[in-house]
């Protein structure tokens, strides 16, 4: 992490707001109040709110600013709201909308309790929590199976939300992502609306590049939580197939994970490590234009952004289920076995093929990426809302 990165997160820290209060800008009329339990940064700080390339900052303002339309004043409480915070929380609100998303949701249930007259949605930006532990555990399983006794930390596990308790205290669940992800709620019973992940608008098509996208050229491009994410098996793969090019976009974060994998990299001349990228950069363009595919095996996720963002790109996404791109079925290609050599036999198959396929799959892909744009993000949040304020 550089030291400007350092201290802007620090002063972030520091001049974090606990709740936001009175957020009525977009309201015509006003009927009601509602609170939402999430982040405050895009709120407080100008320079969040006008960065595009986290989408969740987006996100956020236009939850608050689909509200104000439905006639609702909001209070926005940060997902590191301290229990005073909590304690101070009025039964004021005809709605609440929680984040139940990883660790972040540990503060939910204590909320909702406070707010017995509202409508309480719980906001999915995963799996059931249970099942994403599961699910992230096996993975780590898989990576003992063929590296015994390495040390590895576990990362990306949900350990601080009790979600039986949350579900005591929900009336409907908002799952941002995919099929697979809504799928995993069933067991609560509860009402549960499909939301569609919003995509960065800093990516435009490269329409001019078509004719450069190379079919044995591949992208990975993902946050934190390598194994969970894949990146081990793609390294492991791509490492015995040397004819084929791998570009590793991912931050540098994970340092056990990097010296495990700095001999097979340093060997490997076919990977690129090319670290942390700014979305719509020239690094960017370089790379999606020239690589044919984006590839993600992620355990889980709600909807992996990283991906819907190269698909606006026109890069062909090789994805497992889990990684939450219900469109891959109808314009790339689904990863069904997640074993080395099953990974290596599907990589083989889609390097072979020609331009003009990869060229027509990549319409097809820009084509589908609409589905994750911001305005159908916004027409999907208000309809459902509605739809559960009606319940």
């Amino acid at each position: 992490m550089s030291p400007i990165t350092f201290f802007r997160k620090a002063y972030y820290k520091v001049m974090r707001k606990q709740i936001v209060r009175d957020l009525d800008d977009f309201c015509t009329v006003k009927n009601g109040r509602a609170l939402l339990y999430y982040k405050t940064d895009s709120l407080v700080f100008r320079s969040v709110a006008n960065n595009p390339s986290h989408v969740n900052h987006w996100e956020i303002i236009e939850i608050v600013r689909v509200l104000n339309r439905l006639g609702f004043v909001v209070d926005v409480i940060d997902r590191t709201v301290k229990p005073e915070t909590i304690a101070s929380v009025q039964d004021i609100y005809q709605i609440f909308i929680g984040i139940g998303a990883g660790d972040s949701g540990r503060h939910y249930a204590d909320i909702a309790k406070k707010v017995p007259s509202a409508k309480k949605v719980f906001y999915a930006l995963g799996p059931e929590p249970d099942e994403s532990n599961r699910i992230t555990l096996a993975r780590y399983d898989y990576f003992w199976e063929r590296h015994p006794g390495v040390k590895v930390e576990i990362r990306r596990t949900i350990n601080h939300v009790d979600i039986d308790e949350c579900m005591k205290h929900t009336d409907a669940i908002l799952s941002c992502g995919s099929e697979f992800a809504l799928h995993t709620f069933d067991k609560h019973h509860k009402p549960v609306y499909k939301l569609p992940p919003s995509s960065s608008t800093l990516v435009q098509f490269p329409f001019a590049s078509l004719e450069k996208k190379d079919a044995k050229k591949f992208l990975y491009f993902g946050g934190n939580g390598n194994i969970v994410k894949g990146l081990d098996i793609v390294i492991e793969a791509f490492a015995e197939l040397p004819d084929y090019e791998l570009f590793i976009c991912a931050p540098q974060t994970e340092t056990d994970f990097n010296a495990f994998y700095k001999e097979t990299l340093e060997k490997s001349k076919n990977i690129h490590f090319v670290g942390f990228i700014k979305i719509g950069g020239e690094t960017f363009y370089d790379l999606t234009s020239k690589c044919g595919y984006v590839i993600f095996p992620s355990a889980s996720e709600g909807a992996a952004t990283s991906v819907t963002t190269c698909m606006r790109a026109g890069m062909i996404p090789v994805v497992t289920v889990e990684s939450g791109i219900d469109s891959a079925e109808r314009c790339g290609h689904v990863i069904g076995d997640i074993h080395i050599s099953a990974l290596k036999d599907l990589i083989s198959k889609l390097a072979h093929k020609s331009k003009e396929e990869v060229i027509q799959k990549s319409l097809e892909t820009y084509k589908e990426s609409y589905s994750y744009s911001q305005g159908n993000f916004s027409q999907t949040l208000e309809l459902s809302l509605i739809s559960i304020l009606r319940s």
